[in-house]
């Protein structure tokens, strides 16, 4: 400031103009007020990054030592991690190997259900996933009552399907009849007899996804290509995403998205195995029955299928819970056999799936 003060007092000077020597000193002090000014300035910006930098430090290691306790946080966290970076490489050309990482950690949004174990589901669940590995049927009708006819059809089937090499192709089916007649179980039983992964779909759900469609379509066989053991998609209920464009509504999103899907299936492939299920085949695209190799009807069950149903599902519903444990039950001496036919008697129009509900209640009142 004594600088300063003399600067002022030379300019302030009543001569009208200045010496050499004056304006010379005047030029020099004027540079050092304004380098220490500067250099003032200079620190208290400093201080004042330094003091924010401690302060997101503190703050940084409170928050994450809360996030590392929290398993469910540190979950979401990877996934939504491994989005953005799969976005990220997206727009730079690299999307391809982050696709490819995501598809093998998560579950695409169209499947309901699925044979394929994943990373993060072993991790989470581990005693949950050696059970499902465990429970692998053994017979590709497990579960499944067809009539004599179709059971032998589906078992060479089921044998040539388990017999395809790598330099073989795998061969469409398309399951068709009335609800609750078994071909989801099948579908299922097929696959895992196989040795293949399976995932299950339904059509609506695709249908209802619009414009998002086809990015949950390219979703769905990115994952499907990272299997390593062959892959069946099951897609229940397919007249409504396959169907026939009717000329009266044309929804032009679902044009698009059915020709994705055409793209994706209409090849043959030793990695890929299509099975599509519909109440009426008959309202299914051309291009779906040319893709098909087989068709498999499963009807309602007749008497015979019918008793061996009531058996079945009686057995493991009422029978085995009421004599087997702890708290077993003893049985009044009776016909069992002959009970199973009036009760399948009893029961003409009703699907397997009717059937097994029937059990069930009578578990319950029993």
């Amino acid at each position: 400031m004594a600088m300063w003060k003399e600067a002022v007092n030379l300019v302030q000077m009543q001569e009208p103009t200045l010496q050499p020597e004056q304006q010379s000193k005047l030029k020099q002090l004027v540079n050092e007020e304004n380098l220490r000014k500067q250099e003032e300035s200079l620190q208290k910006h400093h201080q004042t990054f330094f003091a924010s930098i401690r302060t997101a430090v503190t703050m940084f290691g409170e928050r994450f030592r809360a996030f590392v306790t929290d398993r469910d946080t540190v979950t979401a966290t990877v996934g939504l991690t491994l989005l953005a970076g799969g976005v990220y490489s997206a727009k730079n050309g690299t999307a391809a190997p982050v696709r490819f990482i995501e598809a093998g950690l998560f579950k695409p949004s169209l499947v309901s259900e699925k044979s394929r174990i994943m990373v993060l589901e072993s991790l989470q669940h581990p005693f949950q996933v050696r059970r499902k590995v465990l429970s692998r049927p053994q017979d590709v009708l497990e579960g499944v009552v067809l009539s004599p006819r179709l059971e032998a059809k589906v078992r060479i089937m089921a044998i040539a399907t388990r017999n395809t090499e790598n330099r073989r192709l795998y061969r469409n089916v398309l399951l068709y009849g009335p609800p609750g007649t078994g071909k989801t179980l099948f579908a299922k039983n097929l696959a895992l007899y196989s040795g293949m992964d399976y995932a299950i779909m339904t059509g609506e759900d695709l249908a209802l996804k619009g414009r998002e469609g086809v990015t949950a379509m390219n979703e769905l066989f990115d994952w499907a290509n990272t299997s390593r053991r062959g892959f069946r998609l099951f897609m229940d209920d397919a007249d409504a995403f396959l169907r026939k464009p009717a000329t009266e509504e044309i929804n032009q999103d679902l044009i698009v998205a059915q020709d994705a899907f055409l793209y994706h299936t209409r090849q043959r492939s030793n990695k890929f195995m299509l099975v599509p299920a519909s109440r009426h085949p008959e309202e299914l695209q051309q291009d779906i029955h040319d893709s098909v190799d087989m068709m498999c009807h499963l009807d309602l069950p007749r008497q015979e299928e019918r008793e061996r149903l009531v058996r079945m599902y009686l057995d493991k519903y009422v029978l085995k819970p009421a004599t087997e444990g702890k708290q077993s039950l003893k049985l009044a001496p009776f016909d069992y056999g002959r009970k199973c036919v009036e009760i399948a008697r009893l029961t003409v129009g009703m699907s397997g799936e009717k059937i097994a509900q029937l059990a069930v209640s009578c578990q319950a009142k029993a």
